[in-house]
């Protein structure tokens, strides 16, 4: 009987475990994700995301600047705790006082630049590669032919971002 209810139990549990693994995720996805756990709207969440992101970021900077520089003058007399006391002041401040919209300009020139690297990034690989394939100096039919694929290739990854920017409206 004993091994009938473990049988049982071995056979049930991926179907619990995957159950639970799908709320888990549909939580960190919507609720998380979301930011319905701040209950804000959509643009008062973004901004108020963004300052907790910012307070993060600039007590880790100031945190890191004042313990790692123990040997410079004004840093030497500050403790791990007094900087780290520090550290929380201007984070604090920084993320209070800033204004909503210059958060919000921070936000989209910091995804504006990786949007251009994401998608620059490719573009001017494939490029370079292209410049450089015979690289002993000697074209043969193989570096032809890798250089037409690559040219297809970029072609492709061009005529795609057409079609998402045209739906854009941009």
């Amino acid at each position: 009987m004993k091994k009938l209810w473990l049988f049982t139990f071995i056979a049930l549990m991926p179907v619990v475990l995957a159950d639970t693994l799908q709320n888990v995720w549909n939580s960190i996805l919507y609720d998380v994700g979301g930011l319905s756990f701040l209950n804000l709207g959509p643009d008062t969440a973004v901004i108020a995301f963004t300052r907790i992101l910012i307070w993060i970021m600039i007590f880790a900077v100031f945190f890191a600047v004042m313990t790692g520089l123990k040997s410079v003058a004004p840093f030497k007399y500050f403790s791990r705790g007094q900087a780290g006391i520090i550290a929380t002041v201007m984070a604090t401040i920084s993320a209070v006082f800033l204004p909503g919209n210059v958060l919000a300009a921070t936000g989209v020139g910091w995804a504006t630049a990786i949007a251009l690297l994401l998608i620059g990034g490719p573009i001017v690989g494939l490029a370079f590669l292209l410049w450089k394939i015979p690289w002993e100096g000697e074209e043969t039919k193989f570096t032809v032919a890798l250089k037409l694929i690559l040219c297809f290739l970029l072609l492709w990854i061009l005529a795609a971002m057409k079609v998402h920017v045209g739906r854009l409206g941009i």
